[in-house]
């Protein structure tokens, strides 16, 4: 890494960085080996910066955000990492501009206080907005397709703005999963309210996730089939309490797995791969996964 780093000062490159870096410690699941190097940029060109420098010198990289709707490799990551959870500004003036590592509370703290209604339904989600627009986040029917406008992105050493409609939104996925644009930032479509409304219906969708599982895990890992829900065909197949490993399937809800204590991704990839199989043979239905998962360095489905 002393060589890298060394390449990056040469070229006028300097960014807050973390060796050896922790993905158990780092993730919403506390699963996962080391990064040998990750780095936190603070500005869209700290950002640029970086990715035209991996690009030229062919190197690969993996950008994330805060982790949490993803399950980390057990070995170490050779390639380095971005992480834009530093990328923190907001801009609420003419339109709504946020940066892709501004988390959903800090946004809708802004919103409250700027009077701006829309994204109530992220409370609770802990994610990063770059991250809810890569996966087209959402809950009880709400998603970020609703409410983007456009995407900033960073892609083959040009900005470029894509609008709602060219990020080929369905549910729970995005054009951003099939290429390698990174996501800097994005232009809300919010509401003009007041700060007691939307701090009203915040507090409402917070309550509503409040029986959610506790403890380390990725969320729900499994997309809802059409006309029904993955948890109810996991609880129906007997499936709460399903253990491999540290990796258990939740009691309380089972499309959330948690670890509970010492899991590995391998864990978490036989547990997935048993309750898939399992449904699939009660009830013919083939659950797909929300969760991303590294392999490789790179993010993939599991059967990627």
């Amino acid at each position: 890494m002393k060589e890298l780093l060394e390449r990056l000062l040469s070229n006028g490159i300097t960014c807050e960085y973390e060796e050896n870096f922790d993905f158990a410690k780092h993730s919403t699941v506390g699963v996962g080996g080391k990064a040998k190097i990750a780095f936190y940029p603070k500005t869209l060109k700290e950002t640029t910066r970086l990715c035209d420098f991996f690009v030229d010198n062919r190197m690969d990289f993996l950008v994330l955000g805060n982790i949490s709707n993803t399950l980390p490799p057990d070995e170490t990551l050779e390639i380095p990492i971005i992480l834009t959870k530093k990328l923190k500004s907001m801009e609420f003036s003419s339109g709504v501009f946020v940066e892709a590592g501004v988390t959903s509370s800090a946004l809708l703290d802004a919103c409250q206080l700027n009077g701006k209604s829309g994204a109530e339904f992220l409370a609770g989600i802990p994610c990063t907005i770059g991250g809810a627009v890569y996966m087209n986040a959402g809950a009880n029917g709400k998603y970020m397709s609703d409410i983007v406008k456009k995407v900033l992105i960073y892609k083959q050493k040009r900005l470029c703005l894509l609008n709602n409609h060219s990020c080929c939104y369905s549910y729970k996925k995005s054009v951003f999963m099939e290429n390698d644009g990174v996501i800097l930032g994005v232009e809300l479509e919010l509401k003009n309210s007041d700060e007691k409304s939307v701090c009203a219906v915040r507090k409402n969708v917070l309550q509503n996730r409040f029986a959610l599982p506790k403890g380390k895990s990725m969320g729900c890992v499994f997309k809802n089939p059409l006309g029904d829900s993955a948890g109810r065909l996991i609880e129906a197949a007997g499936l709460k309490g399903l253990r491999e490993g540290g990796a258990v399937v939740s009691r309380s809800h089972a499309n959330f797995m948690l670890n509970e204590g010492g899991a590995t991704q391998n864990d978490f990839l036989k547990l997935i791969r048993r309750v898939k199989n399992e449904v699939f043979k009660r009830f013919g239905v083939s659950l797909e996964e929300e969760i991303r998962v590294i392999i490789k360095g790179e993010l993939n489905d599991i059967n990627s």
